[in-house]
């Protein structure tokens, strides 16, 4: 069901976004950027908690199964200021945010922005 998949992945755009910057922000060490992957990363599991029942995407499946834990680990790792935790967990081989970001490839919010040299 795309309608659902498209859905999830509007959902997922805001808390993914700043998730993003926030792991980024974490190489900094400032104090604020582990409060902030905390939040979007709970946001970020609150609809991976939602499963994927309905979801018609492999990705979207693969990532929602265990995405809610790799999210539980990035929160603790934040908790403790680790930044290679949080980037553990991150970047996880299947269940890191780029899975999800090829299951809503396409998708308004996450597009590779034009002329990106990863376009």
């Amino acid at each position: 069901m795309a309608d659902l998949r498209a859905s999830r992945c509007e959902q997922l755009t805001a808390p993914v976004t700043a998730l993003t910057i926030a792991v980024v922000g974490c190489n900094e060490r400032l104090p604020h950027t582990f409060t902030d992957v905390i939040t979007a990363a709970e946001d970020v599991r609150d609809i991976a908690e939602l499963g994927s029942a309905g979801v018609g995407d492999n990705d979207y499946v693969a990532w929602a199964a265990g995405a809610p834990a790799t999210l539980t680990a990035m929160i603790e790792a934040a908790q403790a200021k680790s930044t290679a935790g949080i980037w553990e967990a991150f970047s996880h081989p299947q269940f890191g945010l780029h899975r999800l970001a090829t299951a809503c490839a396409g998708l308004p919010g996450w597009a590779v922005p034009e002329g990106s040299e990863f376009a």
